[in-house]
């Protein structure tokens, strides 16, 4: 399957770090020969989501928590599961119009069909009302299922079970359903405590959302149950949304066994982004937050040759100056403890391009065009003195912009003080191991 041009594609949360869905989306990418690339979104608030989704232009979202109930008043329609269980979690930009979907419910439906004949009749209780667990709830509840949600506070879920043909309870009694129960689904946070399944009978199917890390394994083995790992609903509902994005399904076996590979600490934190998105000031704010070593290629370069980036420009030319950034960029190698700021145009070459991916936790600052222009309009910016006017700028960027996206795991805005920046960056790499 063939692309005519560079897709973009990303999921957007907090915290998002962790995600397994890039590992997903390009290993689809790769064995479809599909020109496209899937990056990790963090924003505090869904609304920089979406407006960085119509800046950069892209063609689709996933989204996680806690964004998939808010995210809807910012879309432009609506399918009809996403109106049953208010949350959507895949939307799909066509002509500039976001639709929003619900592919959760399958994905959480599906690893049950697979194992059971039949889901009619079957006693199943969700843990959580939240998106997920709504979703979940929908998709059991339609095939059959006898389904109580139950959750911590009690708040509009006497509604939402008539909508979605379940009924519901409070958390707090759990003791009542699950010794009955034949399929047991949790999507609250691993940071939850934990409920005791110890009473659930032998042979019952217990299926965890939280594939980050979970409570429910061990004890499932130690009683007899099934335990079903969280990345097969993560799986389902991403070939799914596939569906939406590139109108086929692919083959689960092998989208399942990217999901499983464990996502490792970079001992390099590699930040990369058009002129004036703040990398460098950025950088030494994360370095000194975690006690790491900063390393700025342009002021390595300007050192060595004794002059200023422009100054290097004019003497020796883009070629040349582009060999040295990749030269120094690759000294790099095997190094441990270190945050890079690398030049914008570092991404361009392909083999910086390998190494940023491969040695590196690669962070794509993007800032708005307007405040960019702004940014980079003080007569330090060699390629920029060259341009006739502001137009030749966002020109540039939309060249650079599919390199920086095939480089980078994850999309951070950097519109706030460079200590704001690097705080969220902080937190986000802290959530994601």
């Amino acid at each position: 399957m063939e692309c005519s041009e560079h897709k973009l594609f990303g999921i957007v949360g907090h915290p998002v770090f962790h995600s397994k869905s890039p590992n997903i989306f390009r290993s689809i990418f790769r064995e479809y020969n599909i020109d496209a690339s899937y990056i990790r979104i963090a924003v505090k608030w869904i609304d920089d989501g979406i407006r960085l989704c119509k800046e950069l232009d892209f063609n689709g979202l996933n989204i996680t928590a806690p964004f998939k109930n808010s995210v809807i008043a910012h879309l432009d329609s609506v399918s009809e599961e996403v109106n049953a269980v208010n949350s959507v979690n895949t939307a799909v930009n066509l002509d500039g119009n976001l639709r929003g979907y619900n592919t959760d419910y399958s994905g959480a439906s599906l690893p049950f069909e697979h194992r059971l004949d039949s889901l009619k009749f079957k006693r199943v209780i969700v843990l959580g009302a939240g998106g997920a667990g709504l979703s979940a709830a929908f998709g059991l509840s339609s095939l059959g299922s006898q389904v109580t949600i139950l959750n911590r506070t009690m708040r509009d879920l006497n509604n939402t079970a008539l909508r979605l043909g379940t009924s519901y309870d409070s958390l707090s009694n759990i003791e009542k359903y699950i010794k009955e129960a034949d399929i047991v689904i949790s999507t609250l946070p691993y940071e939850a405590d934990p409920v005791d399944i110890s009473s659930m009978k032998r042979g019952s199917l217990f299926l965890d959302a939280s594939y980050k890390k979970t409570h429910y394994k061990d004890m499932c083995e130690k009683s007899g149950i099934t335990f079903i790992p969280g990345e097969e609903w993560l799986v389902y509902q991403a070939i799914y949304a596939c569906k939406k994005f590139l109108d086929f399904i692919p083959g689960f076996d092998m989208v399942y066994s990217e999901a499983l590979n464990l996502r490792k600490e970079r001992d390099i934190i590699s930040l990369i982004g058009f002129m004036g998105a703040g990398k460098s000031s950025v950088g030494r704010e994360l370095a000194y937050m975690k006690r790491m070593d900063f390393i700025d290629i342009d002021e390595i370069i300007e050192k060595k040759m004794s002059k200023t980036v422009s100054e290097i420009f004019t003497s020796i030319g883009e070629d040349k100056f582009r060999a040295l950034e990749s030269d120094i960029l690759k000294s790099f190698k095997g190094g441990k403890n270190l945050v890079i700021s690398c030049g914008g145009g570092i991404p361009l070459k392909e083999e910086n391009r390998e190494f940023l991916i491969n040695e590196t936790e690669c962070i794509w600052l993007y800032c708005n065009m307007d405040s960019t222009i702004k940014r980079v309009l003080d007569g330090t910016r060699p390629i920029i003195n060259s341009m006739k006017d502001t137009k030749e700028v966002y020109e540039l960027f939309d060249k650079r912009k599919r390199f920086y996206a095939s480089t980078c795991g994850s999309i951070v805005l950097s519109e706030g003080s460079p200590k704001e920046t690097a705080e969220f960056i902080n937190e986000e790499i802290r959530l994601s191991f």
